[in-house]
């Protein structure tokens, strides 16, 4: 078997990122919180692709089949899943990592590898996951973003919510563990998104994942088109409820559970 990436732009200048981020699209992200919150950072701030992953090798097409575009009596181009790695400066030039694109449907434990040999050359010494989380919560509170990590002094206080459970596997859970065990301080944030838009998007949460990835590692992240997107989404949501009396009940109890349990 060949390489699984393939080096894009070997920098002149050595890049000296501290963080990576990492999102996957085909696992759970409810309301689309991580690839919301990937796309205003792939269109604000300076790029450059570092590695492109051999998707042949890593995804399954007939489980999920690229997009055809036909007109008439042709096909006229194909989409084809993309997963990378990008190098960009965050809103006050520090070099940050961002890995994303298609979750992979094989050889996890060589893709993993390939990426700790990336990052740790780099000098990355910490990692941030982002995803949505479908949660009992009501969209008119602020979103709950919940913290987890292999080092749990480093996190900030928080109610613990889930215990102990066993999930299904997803390439962030287990780069997260990989990377952690690797000596990086690996970390991920679910934000809990109501589950009644879990299947719709939800700028809100990915609102929260980038202000929450800010206040963890320091960096500079443009939020304000997810806010302002936010504003929108919640009146296009206020405005259903109030047509549907039982949808505003299930509501008002939501707010009730929340502010009995949100953290101060």
């Amino acid at each position: 078997m060949g390489p699984l990436y393939t080096v894009e732009h070997p920098a002149e200048d050595p890049a000296s990122p501290r963080v990576l981020l990492h999102h996957f699209d085909g696992a759970m992200d409810a309301g689309h919180a991580g690839s919301l919150a990937v796309e205003p950072l792939l269109m604000t701030l300076p790029s450059d692709r570092l590695a492109t992953f051999d998707t042949d090798a890593l995804i399954d097409y007939r489980a999920r089949r690229p997009m055809l575009t036909f007109s008439s009596h042709s096909y006229l181009s194909a989409q084809m899943p993309e997963l990378v790695l990008d190098l960009l400066q965050d809103d006050e030039g520090e070099d940050v990592l961002l890995l994303h694109g298609a979750e992979p449907d094989y050889r996890w434990q060589e893709f993993i590898g390939a990426v700790t040999h990336l990052v740790v050359s780099m000098g990355v010494s910490r990692a941030v996951g982002m995803t949505g989380l479908p949660l009992a919560t009501p969209h008119t509170r602020p979103t709950y973003v919940h913290h987890h990590g292999n080092r749990p002094e480093l996190l900030p206080d928080q109610p613990d919510f889930f215990g102990r459970v066993e999930v299904p596997g997803s390439m962030g859970a287990f780069l997260e563990l990989r990377l952690g065990q690797a000596g990086l301080d690996s970390r991920g944030l679910s934000a809990g998104i109501p589950h009644y838009v879990a299947r719709d998007d939800y700028p809100a949460g990915a609102a929260a994942l980038l202000a929450a990835v800010s206040e963890s590692t320091g960096l500079a992240l443009p939020v304000g088109d997810l806010e302002a997107a936010a504003s929108i989404n919640r009146a296009e949501i206020d405005a259903e409820a109030a047509g549907q009396p039982e949808v505003a009940a299930v509501v008002s109890a939501l707010e009730a559970q929340y502010d009995a349990v949100a953290p101060v």
